[in-house]
Order: C-alpha cells, then sequence, then structure tokens
C-alpha cells in the first residue's frame, strides 16, 4: 500500500466515537472485522437506517450461503474427487489443497480494483473468474481429466480472493456501526452451518454416484450467480447500491505495475517499524506450519490409511469441524475480551496441538469426527485472535487496514511453503524411506504439532513484552 495514500477499509474500523452497546459490541467487532482484509478503500459513510429489518439480514445470509457456503463445499470434498476418481498423487492432490490459500494473498489487490471500478462491476468478475470456470469439471474426462480440475480450480481460487473486499463493503453499507457486528456474526455462523450442510449432501450425492460432480459443481455455479444476484439486488432495493460506487479518486489514478505492487512493497516497511506487530506475525507464521501441514495431509489421511468414502469424509471433517467450531466462536471472543489477544490466541495455538495427535492416532471416521470436532473448539480462539490481534496492535484506528491486510498477506506466504513441506516430509518418509504409514504420517504431524507448542509458546513471550511495556494494555 502507497504511504501516500490514507489506509482506509470497506469495513467500519473500531473509532472512539462509535457508539458501543458493552461488551457484546465489542465482541461483535471481531465478527464485523474477520471477514477479510482490506486496504486502500476510502470509507464510505453509512447511507442506511440504524435498524436493519430481519428480513434484510435474512437475505443477506442467504446470499452469502448462496455464494460462499457453495464454495467452501466444493473446495472441501474436491481433494478427495481427484485422489478417488483420477488417482492424483501426493504432489497433485496438494496442488489442489494449496491454492485457496495460496490465493489469499490477492485480496488486497481486488480491494484496490474495488476502489477504481465499483462493487458491482467487482461482483461480476468475482462470479466470472471464482464461479463460472468450475463449470469446465463437466468435460474432466480421459487422460487429462486432472487438468480439467487443476487450471479451473487455479483460476476460481484466483477470483475466490476478490470475495473479502466485496462482501465486507456490503456488510458496512446494510448495518449501522453498533449492530454491525452481531449482524455478521449471525451471517458468518448461518453460512458455515450452510457450508456444513452442502457438504455432508455432497459427501452423501457422490457417494452414491461418484460421477455426479460432474453436474452438480456446474449447477452450483449458477446456485452462486441466483446468490450474487440477489446480493446486488438487495442492495439496490434497500438503497445501498451507491455504496459500491467506485471511488472519484482512485478511478483517475493511472495503472502502473509499480501501483499494483504497492501493498506488498509497504509491508516490509510496516513490519521493520514496529517489531512488537512482527512478533506477532513471527508467531502467526509459526502456528501456520502446523495449520497447513495438518490441511494438507487430512485428504491423504482420508485416502491413504482410512480409506473414507465421500460422505463419511464430509460429515467426519467439514460437518464436525464447522459445527464445533460455529458453536466455539462466541465463548472464545468473550475469553478474548476478558483475557486479551495475546493470552486468549496464545492459549488456543496450545490446545491446537491436540490436533495432529488426534490425526496421528485416528483409526476410523469415528474417531476421525471426534478429532475435527476438537479441532474447532481450539481453533476458535485462534480464528477470533487472527483478527484482533492487528485490529489491537495497530498504533491508530486508521491504520487498522494495513495491519489486516499484511496479516492476510501472509497466510498465502504460509500456504505457499508449508503445505508443500508437510507433503514432502511424507513422501520421503513413505516413497523414499518406506516407512510404515503411521510413522510416514507421524514425522510431518509431529512437525506440526510442535509449531503449535512454539507458537503458544511465542504469543506467551509476546504478552509479557507488552505488559512490561505497557501495564493494563487490552492485548
Amino acid at each position: 500500500m502507497s504511504t501516500h495514500a490514507t489506509p482506509c477499509s470497506n469495513f467500519d474500523t473500531p473509532r472512539a466515537s462509535d457508539p458501543g452497546p458493552g461488551r457484546v459490541a465489542r465482541v461483535g467487532s471481531v465478527f464485523a472485522l474477520w471477514n477479510g482484509p482490506l486496504t486502500s478503500a476510502p470509507a464510505i459513510p453509512f447511507s442506511g437506517t440504524k435498524r436493519a429489518s430481519l428480513g434484510v439480514v435474512a437475505l443477506h445470509l442467504l446470499g452469502v450461503a448462496m455464494v460462499q457456503a457453495v464454495s467452501q463445499a466444493v473446495i472441501v470434498i474436491l481433494p478427495m474427487i481427484v485422489r478417488k476418481q483420477f488417482g492424483a498423487t501426493e504432489i497433485q492432490t496438494t496442488l489442489i489443497t494449496a491454492p485457496p490459500t495460496i490465493m489469499f494473498v490477492l485480496s488486497i489487490f481486488w480491494n484496490d480494483l474495488f476502489t477504481r471500478v465499483g462493487g458491482v462491476k467487482c461482483f461480476i468478475a468475482f462470479w466470472l473468474l471464482a464461479c463460472l470456470p468450475m463449470t469446465a469439471l463437466f468435460f474432466a474426462k480421459g487422460a487429462g481429466a486432472y487438468w480439467w480440475v487443476l487450471v479451473p480450480h487455479l483460476v476460481a481460487c484466483a477470483g475466490g480472493a476478490g470475495w473479502p473486499p466485496l462482501s465486507g463493503s456490503l456488510l458496512k453499507s446494510f448495518y449501522a456501526p453498533d449492530m454491525r457486528g452481531r449482524a455478521y456474526s449471525v451471517v458468518w455462523g448461518g453460512s458455515m452451518i450452510a457450508s456444513a450442510v452442502m457438504g455432508y449432501f455432497l459427501g452423501q450425492a457422490l457417494t452414491k454416484n461418484p460421477e455426479s460432480f460432474r453436474t452438480i459443481i456446474p449447477l452450483a455455479c449458477v446456485l452462486q450467480l441466483a446468490g450474487v444476484v440477489l446480493l446486488l439486488v438487495l442492495a439496490r432495493f434497500t438503497g445501498h447500491l451507491p455504496d459500491l460506487a467506485p471511488s472519484p479518486e482512485a478511478a483517475h489514478r493511472p495503472w502502473s505495475f509499480r501501483a499494483a505492487l504497492d501493498p506488498i512493497l509497504h509491508m516490509t516497511s510496516v513490519l521493520k517499524a514496529d517489531p512488537v506487530f512482527a512478533r506477532y506475525e513471527g508467531a502467526y507464521m509459526t502456528y501456520g506450519i502446523g495449520w497447513m501441514v495438518g490441511y494438507a495431509l487430512l485428504p491423504l489421511i482420508a485416502t491413504e490409511r482410512l480409506g473414507l468414502k465421500y460422505d463419511e469424509y464430509a460429515l467426519a471433517t467439514q460437518v464436525a469441524y464447522l459445527l464445533a467450531l460455529v458453536l466455539s466462536i462466541y465463548p472464545a471472543a468473550v475469553i478474548m475480551d476478558r483475557w486479551g489477544a495475546l493470552r486468549a490466541t496464545g492459549l488456543s495455538f496450545f490446545l491446537l496441538a491436540l490436533y495432529p495427535i488426534g490425526l496421528a492416532l485416528a483409526w476410523d471416521k469415528q474417531s476421525l469426527l471426534v478429532v475435527s470436532a476438537v479441532y474447532g473448539v481450539a481453533h476458535s480462539g485462534a480464528s477470533v485472535g487472527w483478527m484482533l490481534g492487528p485490529v489491537s496492535l495497530a498504533p491508530t484506528p486508521d491504520r487498522v487496514p494495513t495491519y489486516v491486510a499484511i496479516h492476510a498477506t501472509l497466510v498465502g506466504v504460509r500456504g505457499a511453503l508449508f503445505q508443500f513441506l508437510g507433503v514432502g516430509m511424507y513422501l520421503l518418509c513413505a516413497k523414499v524411506l518406506h516407512l510404515p504409514l503411521a510413522v510416514a504420517f507421524g514425522v510431518p504431524l509431529a512437525l506440526a504439532g510442535g509449531a503449535y507448542v512454539w507458537a503458544g509458546w511465542q504469543m506467551s513471550t509476546l504478552r509479557r513484552v507488552m505488559e512490561a511495556r505497557k501495564p493494563g494494555s487490552e492485548l
């Protein structure tokens, strides 16, 4: 991000003038900001009523579920499809699991596009890039079938990075600051439940007819188009469509390669100038080793060691994890309000060490379901801290979007590095050293568990540094 631009966000970042009905509003602000990283967009004044109707919330939830919940359900099951239907190798499977996180770095560039051309055109571009390419899976047959999955998937992941700024702009437009967090908690929680339900039924359909993905996924693209239209129509009929207009200043800013790289180039200077934030990111980078290794190995464990069917995989992973996470996220936010972001996130990191241990010990679908549920509960604290930490560490409210964008960009860095590291360690043990599967999976999972513990220690150390510098800090 250019240092000459005033960093703002399509979210309404916390300000002293914002109304705050107690602890619930503070917890809610976590949900409101958690939706994604945003940068250099002009602040959009709230133009709606102070009270959004239940109908607006319900239609907003429906639109988000039709777009994002569908996407999440497909992303989770896709590695199993390429493993079971096309005999994908471990590396080919990782090329499917890695892009959704790696492409996260593009969110900041999508946000820049939003300021230049406006939200309506961005929504259209989002559907064309994130949804439409997946219809190519209808043609995934024969010797080149894997490539008919991989190439559209890569394009869709790049397009999917545009969702955070788009959904954030709607969130800001639809709801007043004092109710935005609660509204988002409903929309987010509802969409996660919808994703779990869709994932379950997708697994059931694939178990009955493994070839059904050729029609189900293209039909899902049509459903996503309907969701995009619903959200834009909702913005139109609630009077918020002008909020999606491009920034007059950005619209006339010349396009250049240098301007495109500004957000990345600015990141290093911010990290150098704020060593506390840099150490916070270091802890999350260590945490990312554990998260990415477990995420990449999960479909391999499910197929190579447990031999799960599609429906068993969906129920034992996505459904169990998401339901546990949804049920735990609000208590986690309350704990974070009371303990502070660093202490609560550090505890979550320590608890997450149970997940790779559980994956190493899981012996059937029931045990994997329990492990996934425990993972959802343990992960709730890290999920809330993912956003609250950068928000709290930013020195001023107008710097919040910058810190959040940097934090999100580094997710892509973790995805590019550590998923391949985990799978590479497994292949070395299983294919080169010919160790038993339990050992081959156990080695990278031990690394993941150690990374979680080390990240928890880093966060605890940072908390002591913060307390020494600023007693009574909210962190």
